[in-house]
């Protein structure tokens, strides 16, 4: 396993699996206070493309590490708090509704790495940017009904902004430069490298 980070603060670790040589497919860890949220039904953790999530974060850095308000007049101290009391919202005007709910939508694409599970199991986490850090908020309740009970079900840390982007940069290079030795298509690694250019200013 590849750490980047403290698990006693923050910290992302990752593989791949021991018996695939050509294969994107591994595994991550989310680490927040020495607790991996990525943890469920006691042992096991999200398996999977990690080729999507490291793609995601690429496509999404301006998102997260930018000033990317949430765009609709709700109150909320989090992004859960936000997107939930988002969720609440009605009118029988079926523009301003759809309106309304596209808005709330792409927020949620551009911030929470749920889209990017593969067909995998992965916590539901949201990060923005909050002044001088990023917060990173969960909310799991959505896999219950699958029976699956992650160890941490929900919760909100911020991290410093300087701490984050140092690790999430380490994680992204370090991966891509892993993926440059299994995936044949230079094209697709040289696409990733371009996008995470905002990483080396």
């Amino acid at each position: 396993m590849k750490i980047f980070g403290d698990k006693n603060n923050f910290a992302i670790e990752y593989s791949f699996l021991s018996n695939s040589n050509d294969s994107t497919y591994g595994y991550i860890s989310l680490w927040i206070n020495d607790n991996n949220i990525c943890i469920y039904n006691q042992n096991y953790q999200y398996e999977g493309d990690l080729y999507i999530i490291v793609e995601w974060f690429c496509e999404k850095l301006e998102f997260i590490l930018g000033y990317d308000m949430f765009p609709l007049p709700v109150k909320g101290c989090t992004a859960l708090e936000l997107v939930n009391n988002a969720n609440q919202y009605d009118s029988e005007n079926m523009l301003e509704f759809d309106l309304w709910h596209t808005a709330k939508n792409r927020w949620i694409l551009n911030h929470c790495w749920f889209i990017a599970r593969g067909g995998s199991v992965l916590p539901c986490v949201y990060f923005q940017r909050i002044e001088e850090g990023i917060e990173i908020s969960w909310d799991n309740s959505f896999w219950k009904k699958d029976d699956i009970v992650f160890e941490s079900l929900n919760g909100v840390q911020t991290v410093r902004f300087e701490t984050f982007s140092g690790i999430l940069s380490e994680f992204l290079f370090s991966a891509i430069s892993d993926f440059g030795k299994i995936v044949n298509n230079k094209e697709e690694i040289d696409s990733l490298k371009r996008k995470i250019n905002l990483l080396e200013i």
